[in-house]
């Protein structure tokens, strides 16, 4: 009950509201970025998550895939992972770009996989080391594969472009969702999918 509280989770999946004219209230429904943590994208709705966050966790399963097939023509979807939410955010942060770099299929395999045992199956990592391991066993990359490509220009671009979002999780917290790069979503004030869509689709158009 703490995550459904949280994010409200039961009214997005009963979609107890129906979808409607929304007169969106900056500090109520979001908030802008300041300037220095604004990052350039258009059109993009950007999750900022962790795999250490238990209602990350929540998000992914029960809020992403109805708002990403719901997202308005012409508006995308990403997602950054932050190194900074311990314990070994950094090494997960390697194996997903790494995975990504290779194939979206290896990334979300990955990233499942580090998210079900750390939150379904409650079993810690003792290293960052085994959690590397153990990241790219579910992924099906080989460690010689993960230590040639880790230092190459495009996973630490990706990196780079993902630890963007470790500002903004200082000012809302995980899951954070921004759009166009400068709009911070309140999750709080969202009351069901429906509204979630048409905030998205308001913001997406400033």
């Amino acid at each position: 009950m703490k995550f459904i509280k949280k994010i409200v989770v039961g009214a997005f999946l009963l979609g107890s509201c129906n979808a409607m004219a929304l007169d969106l209230e900056e500090g109520n429904h979001y908030q802008v970025l300041p300037e220095n943590v604004q990052f350039q994208v258009n059109k993009q709705v950007t999750k900022i998550f962790s795999v250490n966050c238990p209602f990350c966790y929540k998000y992914e399963k029960s809020v992403v895939p109805g708002m990403v097939k719901n997202l308005p023509s012409g508006v995308d979807y990403d997602a950054y992972h932050i190194s900074s939410k311990s314990p070994f955010g950094a090494e997960a942060s390697e194996v997903l770009a790494v995975a990504k770099v290779l194939s979206e299929d290896k990334y979300k395999a990955a990233k499942m996989a580090l998210y079900a045992r750390i939150h379904d199956k409650k079993a810690k990592f003792t290293s960052g080391d085994e959690l590397i391991r153990f990241g790219l066993s579910q992924a099906g990359i080989s460690q010689e594969e993960f230590n040639r490509l880790k230092g190459t220009p495009e996973v630490k671009q990706l990196l780079a472009k993902w630890d963007q979002g470790i500002a903004i999780a200082k000012i809302q917290g995980i899951p954070a969702l921004v759009v166009n790069g400068k709009y911070l979503i309140n999750t709080k004030s969202i009351r069901s999918m429906p509204m979630l869509d048409e905030m998205i689709l308001e913001l997406s158009k400033k």
